[in-house]
């Protein structure tokens, strides 16, 4: 998952986001403090990454409780990238054995200022059309306003851009407030005027 997250220039923030998860959901799953997650969140996963077999993700037969190895993500930021080191710990023999090393960039540094100030002003302005086309009187899920970003604007977006875009229309006080509800399935979008009109009965 972590490879294939840096693959896609993703960072744990924007692929957490884009599972309608808090957004230190997967550093967690990542660094090994959260080892459980529901069967839809495996799923969500698989579709933000766009992993080619779901099976990949979730090795069978494998109880945790019987394995001699633990292991241990440690995470060091430099100046311009983020370094993954894997390390098996045999817990028997005391020793620690580095697994994999990945390198990946400061996702947190942005090098194209211009550009990112253009692209955050093409989804507010598109996001703004949406909400007067009452596309957030109903629940949206980011993964669904992601993608919609990106074919009507006919580009990849961001999702950190898209996050802060949300995230400005969070904090509205008028009509095009948006909020930002917990539903069954992870956090979903709605035009605040509608949020409870939205709630299951």
């Amino acid at each position: 998952m972590l490879l294939q997250r840096i693959s896609r220039h993703l960072s744990p923030e924007e692929v957490s986001f884009l599972m309608g998860k808090p957004l230190d959901f997967m550093s967690k799953i990542e660094t090994f403090k959260l080892k459980r997650i529901f069967a839809y969140d495996l799923f969500s996963m698989y579709r933000v990454l766009e992993v080619n077999n779901m099976d990949s993700m979730m090795p069978s037969g494998v109880e945790l409780s019987s394995q001699k190895n633990i292991y241990e993500l440690h995470v060091t930021a430099l100046a311009d990238r983020v370094i993954y080191e894997l390390y098996r710990v045999d817990v028997e023999q005391d020793q620690k054995n580095t697994e994999f090393k990945l390198i990946d960039i400061r996702h947190d540094i942005d090098h194209y200022k211009v550009s990112t100030a253009d692209e955050v002003e093409k989804i507010r302005d598109f996001l703004n059309e949406k909400i007067d086309a009452e596309f957030f009187n109903e629940e949206r899920q980011p993964y669904e306003i992601h993608n919609l970003c990106c074919v009507e604007l006919k580009q990849y977006i961001q999702p950190k851009n898209l996050i802060k875009v949300l995230d400005d229309l969070l904090s509205l006080s008028d009509g095009r407030k948006i909020v930002r509800k917990e539903s069954p399935y992870g956090y979903v979008y709605v035009l605040a005027a509608h949020a409870k009109s939205t709630e299951k009965k």
